[in-house]
């Protein structure tokens, strides 16, 4: 019985779905990060700022792409996979203009 206990809280734990407000600060924080390497590359000379396909790239490379492990669970694979790529387009978007994208009302 002891060991069903832990168990069990960890599954609960693991099986919770993302508030709408925690998924709202993932989106955020992808919009903001894309901002910032904006104004890093600038800063710093590399690369080319506004450049989609370098944005894109660079948010695979940190971010493992849409299956990164920063994306909160939402529910469902396919909610799972939308959220991860509306957190993509955020990041790119800003990345390209340098200032974090709005991130719509969830």
């Amino acid at each position: 019985m002891a060991l069903s206990l832990p168990l069990a809280i960890l599954l609960a734990a693991c099986s919770s779905s993302a508030t709408p407000e925690e998924q709202a600060d993932y989106l955020r924080r992808m919009a903001q990060r894309g901002a910032d390497l904006h104004a890093v590359k600038q800063s710093q000379g590399r690369g080319t700022p506004g450049d989609r396909e370098e944005c894109l790239g660079a948010y695979q490379h940190l971010y493992g792409g849409r299956n990164s492990p920063e994306v909160p669970h939402v529910g469902t694979d396919g909610a799972d996979a939308a959220l991860a790529e509306e957190g993509e387009d955020l990041f790119v978007e800003s990345c390209v203009n340098g200032t974090p994208a709005p991130v719509p009302a969830r």
